[in-house]
């Protein structure tokens, strides 16, 4: 990393050297105006680039895995609540800054109502609607509402699996957390900032549950190590979150991040929900940029051939889903008590000093935390960084070139004689019109075939979304329509009207968190991964299309070189064209696009319950007739269960319009919002740094016809003004030659 921030710097420094020398030449000497502005607007290019470049590191796994004590450890310090529960549905992002401080962004009052709203949804006996106004947690009567419906739920709904039901706690904690929170939330999303001494005031919100789920964001900049500004470390949700929207949440970073770190507690090994998680991220396409960390727990371990143990049958384990996984041994807790201990407590004191006494485990996680840090600078480096600084010196030298060869013809024309000068202006222009002609020539190229490939991407899309032959449309809606539950299941003795409309609300609760988690486990995936396919082949085919060109550039600009020797004339140093490389997180910057979030795949609607009461009432009137028929009475459970199902059969028929057409927003949404902007956004891209490679030449001949009339001192001056130009602009292509050999 100090091999790269160095560079970088140097890549700054050279564009404040080019900036400088252009401004010395415009006091020096008549410029026309606008000669400098397309060099200058690539350096500009460049510095945002630099700027803006990042490189993203998801912590990743399950619920008590040490996910948030490990982030402490490579920060050295004690930043992010350790243990948080699984209502805190947060990406905790961390950067490195010169002051300490801490952002919330706190969520909008729709997005509040909206979840609240969907978690009641999933609870038996639990209606929000007041009249025919939409749940709003801002009005005294449905907060009342809300909190008479917790308190009629039974002991089965609060507690699911052994732990809290997560849809019963995110309401409750809603409800207690709104006298202390409603000053602060607005219409919109808002962020507060706590900076220095005041940083540890995010706990007061990210670390308390009851305001936990007010938040939207948390994003940390930490002063104590020295990560480069551009690294961001992000601490996601459990990845075993019960909640089907935390987990697309985590889908929603994992689109954009470089790498992943996965973290597996030694105490559990890999479980279930490790498998299901890591598969996800296969169908993904992001496995190969996955590294793991399984974090020891000195206190569960007898021996070091014990924990050793435990790891080679984790790193087996792993081996079955990702090849050659490659896997770190730490002790999160150990790291980060080292880092802490002039100011730890006496009881941490007293487990840091006896892990020492062990030296075979301490040595392990120093080892271990050593050889994942050398790993993570080698992927930040290797693998993003200095493709970018290459390309940046590249665009650097073309310029440097370009300055040059200004610099020559402006000599070359007030060394000449009005007619000599008159005669290679003219030869020039011949020369530029072919240029020209190129350049035109690529960017209808590439707008014409931009069609094809638009089309292209359309075409895949649609077979994906296809209602009868896409298998991803196909599996939702034959897991919709097949499903089929013991109806009889869901009934109890209790002959009260009530005790129907439990039933009915957890038959539709558990059928709604099937799809949900269908939605997120399996078929978002799928989809995140139809997008990096065609990303990739995007790029390829881009630069399939224009590949061509850059032999004709560069026999453009040779033939162009060659007759402006022919006219007596030297140019400099030249710098061949070289095919440009796309960059896709610059692409999507600059034209201001997304993703579509996985989050809103869950964002489907369904009717609930009315129709099955409905149909309940009649089939007990019909059983009271046939009482008074002397006919056998059906029992009571029976008619429940027929009431689910038929129930059950009008929730299916909703489900399956709704999310038809919501699919179909989607696949829309995800070709004219995101896929057809990124294609254009490339292209664009594309086209300008080929364009690059023409500045040096075109657009120079009003300049050079104006310095024909150049005459006696302001000549003089003139050519002063140029050798003293010369000089720098042979230095800064010198300058940047060698950080570019040093990038290779």
């Amino acid at each position: 990393m100090k091999r790269y921030k160095e560079l970088k710097e140097e890549i700054l420094k050279a564009g404040r050297d080019f900036r400088a020398l252009f401004s010395k030449a415009g006091e020096a000497m008549p410029v026309v105006e606008g000669t400098f502005d397309r060099w200058e607007k690539t350096l500009d290019g460049i510095d945002r680039q630099i700027e803006d470049e990042s490189f993203r590191v998801a912590v990743v796994g399950p619920i008590k895995s040490g996910k948030s004590t490990f982030v402490n450890s490579l920060f050295k310090g004690d930043y992010l609540k350790r243990g948080a529960g699984v209502v805190t549905s947060i990406v905790t992002r961390i950067h490195y800054g010169e002051t300490l401080a801490s952002e919330l962004t706190f969520k909008s009052w729709d997005e509040i109502n909206r979840e609240i709203a969907h978690a009641a949804e999933l609870l038996p006996g639990m209606d929000l609607t007041v009249g025919e106004t939409p749940f709003d947690l801002r009005k005294e009567g449905h907060r009342a509402e809300l909190a008479a419906g917790l308190e009629g739920l039974s002991r089965d709904l609060l507690i699911t699996e052994d732990a809290r039901n997560v849809h019963t706690v995110l309401l409750s904690s809603y409800l207690k957390g709104y006298s202390r929170m409603e000053g602060l939330i607005r219409p919109d999303a808002v962020t507060r900032r706590f900076e220095g001494d005041d940083f540890a005031s995010h706990r007061d919100y990210s670390g308390d549950e009851v305001l936990a789920v007010y938040l939207k964001d948390v994003c940390l900049t930490i002063d104590t190590v020295s990560w480069d500004p551009s690294v961001e470390i992000a601490d996601c949700q459990g990845s075993d979150s019960p909640n089907p929207l935390h987990l697309s949440m985590i889908q929603d970073y994992l689109v954009y991040a470089d790498l992943l770190v996965y973290v597996i507690s030694s105490r559990t090994g890999l479980r279930r929900a490790d498998i299901r998680f890591l598969t996800m991220i296969r169908e993904m396409g992001i496995a190969e940029n996955t590294t793991f960390v399984v974090n020891c727990d000195f206190s569960e371990h007898e021996s070091m051939e014990n924990m050793e143990a435990i790891v080679a049958k984790i790193t087996e384990e792993l081996s079955l889903l990702i090849p050659e996984p490659e896997v770190h041994t730490v002790s999160a807790l150990y790291q980060l008590l080292t880092s802490l201990e002039k100011s730890l407590g006496q009881r941490d004191r007293m487990r840091l000093e006896q892990w020492r006494l062990d030296e075979a485990f301490s040595n392990a996680s120093v080892t271990g935390m050593a050889g994942f840090i050398k790993a993570l600078e080698e992927k930040l480096t290797l693998q993003k960084y200095f493709i970018a600084l290459n390309n940046h010196a590249e665009r650097q030298m073309v310029i440097a070139s370009g300055v040059q060869q200004w610099i020559n013809l402006n000599r070359e024309i007030l060394s000449r004689d009005r007619d000599s000068a008159s005669r290679l202006v003219s030869g020039l222009t011949h020369q530029q019109e072919k240029m020209t002609h190129v350049k035109t020539m690529i960017r209808s190229t590439l707008d014409g075939a931009l069609k094809k490939v638009k089309g292209d991407l359309s075409d895949r899309v649609d077979r994906f979304f296809d209602a009868s032959r896409g298998q991803v449309v196909t599996d939702i809606m034959t897991h919709i329509r097949q499903y089929a539950p013991d109806y009889e299941s869901y009934v109890t003795d209790d002959e009260d009207e009530d005790a129907f409309i439990r039933a009915m609300g957890a038959v539709h609760r558990d059928f709604r968190q099937g799809v949900d988690l269908l939605l997120a486990e399996e078929i978002t995936p799928r989809i995140i991964g139809l997008a990096k396919e065609l990303e990739e082949g995007l790029v390829a085919d881009l630069d399939n299309i224009t590949a061509p060109y850059g032999l004709m550039i560069n026999d453009t600009l040779g033939d162009y070189r060659l007759a402006v020797e022919e006219l007596g004339l030297t140019l400099g140093e030249s710098v061949p064209h070289s095919l440009p490389t796309m960059d896709l997180e610059t692409a999507r910057k600059m034209a201001g696009i997304h993703f579509p979030s996985v989050a809103t795949v869950l964002d489907y609607s369904l009717r609930v319950r009315a129709e099955a009461m409905v149909r309940f009432g009649a089939y007990t009137v019909i059983n009271f007739v046939r009482h008074l028929m002397k006919k056998t009475r059906k029992d009571r459970s029976e008619l429940c269960a027929k009431a689910l199902a038929d129930g059950m059969n009008r929730t299916r028929k909703e489900a399956l319009e709704s999310m038809g057409q919501h699919l179909r927003s989607y696949k829309e949404n995800l070709k004219d919002r995101y896929l057809y902007k990124l294609a254009d956004a490339l292209a664009d891209q594309l086209f300008e740094r080929h364009a690059e490679g023409f500045h040096a030449y075109i657009g120079q001949l009003d300049e050079l016809t104006r310095r024909i009339e150049e005459t006696g001192k302001d000549k003089e001056t003139v050519l002063g003004a140029l050798d003293a130009m010369e000089k720098d602009a042979i230095r800064l292509f010198r300058q940047v030659d060698q950080v570019k050999m040093m990038v290779a």
